[in-house]
């Protein structure tokens, strides 16, 4: 986020440069926005469509306890591949405890037809809790947890809007991931945008201990 207004920033400033022929302030300017950027990206990563089955994967082979993801998109599991690609490394990875989802309403039936039926093929299924279900007023998703073992959290988080997510007549699929890392001022808002939702939203799925992932077919 931050380098992408750094480099709004850089655009605009070039457009008056040349506009008053500042190029000597215009590369001073630079060379701060540049420096800014430097000293804070290690608060967070841009990741694109390359790597982001990679740093997905890795970040949910490392993380352990309690993992949150809020604004869970899922129609996106109905593909057997992007449910292995996304969701399943949590499911596999035997230091996580349990994963919280958090969701909007209208997504139940896809958690039911979608989702359910591949986590009863997982050995570790069960520890995938019945979603949180409300209204969720913004478009951004994340997925948090202790990645160091530090007690601390880190994030995996997506804009599910263009240009950062594409949608054709179907689920948004995320075209960038960023990386929030533990010591980044976001993460506090993250955590506590989970916690309300999570203490908010009553879980609505009927039946838990018979329709719940844990049940085998």
């Amino acid at each position: 986020i931050l380098l992408l207004c750094a480099l709004l920033l850089l655009r605009d400033l070039w457009g008056e440069s040349r506009q008053h022929r500042m190029f000597d302030k215009l590369d001073v300017i630079k060379r701060h926005v540049t420096a800014l950027a430097a000293a804070r990206q290690t608060d967070i990563q841009l990741v694109g469509p390359k790597k982001m089955r990679h740093e997905l994967v890795e970040f949910a082979s490392a993380v352990s306890g309690d993992v949150r993801w809020f604004n869970v998109c899922c129609r996106m599991f109905r593909r057997q591949e992007v449910f292995d690609a996304t969701l399943r490394p949590f499911v596999d990875n035997p230091n996580v405890t349990a994963i919280h989802l958090v969701c909007r309403p209208e997504e139940e039936p896809f958690w039911r037809s979608d989702v359910l039926p591949k986590l009863r093929k997982c050995e570790r299924g069960d520890k995938v809790r019945p979603p949180l279900w409300g209204p969720i007023g913004t478009n951004v998703s994340f997925v948090l947890g202790d990645v160091d073992g530090d007690g601390r959290d880190e994030a995996m988080l997506s804009i599910i809007e263009e240009p950062f997510a594409a949608a054709n007549q179907g689920p948004s699929v995320p075209r960038f991931l960023i990386r929030v890392f533990s010591h980044c001022d976001l993460i506090a808002s993250l955590e506590d945008m989970s916690r309300h939702a999570m203490s908010d939203f009553a879980a609505t799925v009927e039946g838990t201990a018979d329709d719940g992932p844990a049940t085998r077919l």
